[in-house]
């Protein structure tokens, strides 16, 4: 057995092929997750992908109710999907598999022959190049039609996709993301976690690494609250300044449950939308805050109507090339 970057790989059988196992544990290991934490464990066993959420990973202040270390595991499971149906193969997954075992989030099993549909090829192409653009948009609005492709990709895993186009709902949204962000960086416990992941001198292969955060532009911008290169300084610097000049397109994904079934099939929706906008130029981040803040997020819900629950607020819109987040060892870009 092998261990690296989360991942854990049993000896391959001669049947399996074990450059085909690489590349789907590496497919899984490509997903985003929150502060770049990559909070799973990813394993080979009996003929199929598992998914473990690593709980010593999990950001116990941000995330204290694993709900965004699940989306991050479901979009792990999103990506080893893909890579099976890349490879020729019909994807069986299942989804917590073993109710005694709270982290085994799920399996994906590699089935008969069956070429993938041109939209899962073009998904699974577009995993090793996503990456998330920390860096202002250039306000040109994404087509009619692709925000159409954008929504029937989240869709496919059961939850919506909601754009924010109504200026009321946009001017409270930022204001609800400027509180959460006060709020955060007011707790001592959540600027040491973050100090822990960003930044941090020690971190090579996870988290986001002094030279990276060094590169992320300071925060201009009310979508894009934190600023990776200063994490504790100037906490109120939250309003867009003049001519900032970002002006996203802001989506968020929904889900019709919250439990860790809905959180699992939101991350693999998260991920069904970034990788469609992966494919067709469209850069994209993520607005943490008002939905790390438990009351804030109440909020957040009541806005958008009080019967959904909003488990990812997207930032979307035209950037330029960014540098990517490291991974654990060999795991991939």
């Amino acid at each position: 057995m092998a261990a690296a970057g989360g991942i854990v790989t049993m000896r391959e059988d001669r049947a399996s092929g074990t450059t085909a196992v690489i590349e789907l544990l590496r497919a899984g290991a490509s997903a985003p997750s929150s502060h770049n934490s990559q909070p799973w464990r990813l394993q080979w066993h009996h003929d199929a992908v598992e998914v473990h959420g690593d709980p010593d990973r999990r950001l116990e202040v941000a995330d204290p109710d694993a709900r965004e270390l699940r989306l991050a595991c479901g979009a792990a499971l999103l990506n080893v999907r893909l890579a099976v149906r890349a490879q020729g193969r019909r994807a069986h997954t299942q989804l917590l598999p073993d109710p005694a075992d709270r982290w085994f989030l799920g399996r994906v099993r590699p089935g008969s022959v069956l070429p993938a549909s041109l939209w899962e090829s073009e998904l699974a192409t577009a995993i090793p190049r996503r990456h998330t653009d920390r860096h202002p948009f250039d306000g040109r609005p994404l087509p009619a039609a692709l925000r159409d492709q954008l929504a029937r990709a989240a869709g496919r895993e059961s939850c919506r996709l909601v754009f924010l186009t109504d200026a009321r709902q946009r001017r409270e949204l930022r204001e609800l993301t400027a509180r959460a962000h006060r709020q955060q960086r007011a707790d001592p416990a959540f600027v040491a976690e973050w100090e822990r992941w960003i930044g941090h001198p020690a971190r090579e292969d996870d988290g986001l690494p002094r030279e990276h955060a060094q590169r992320a532009p300071r925060a201009d911008s009310a979508w894009r609250p934190r600023d990776f290169g200063d994490a504790v300084a100037d906490t109120d610097r939250t309003a867009p300044p003049t001519g900032s000049g970002d002006d996203p397109t802001v989506a968020v994904v929904l889900s019709y449950d919250d439990g860790p079934l809905a959180h699992l099939r939101a991350g693999a929706a998260m991920q069904q939308v970034l990788l469609t906008a992966t494919a067709h130029g469209v850069g994209s981040s993520f607005v943490a805050p008002p939905l790390e803040v438990a009351a804030v997020r109440d909020e957040v819900r009541a806005l958008l109507g009080g019967v959904l629950w909003p488990q990812v607020v997207l930032r979307l819109g035209w950037g330029r090339p960014v540098h990517p987040t490291p991974r654990r060892r060999d795991t991939g870009a």
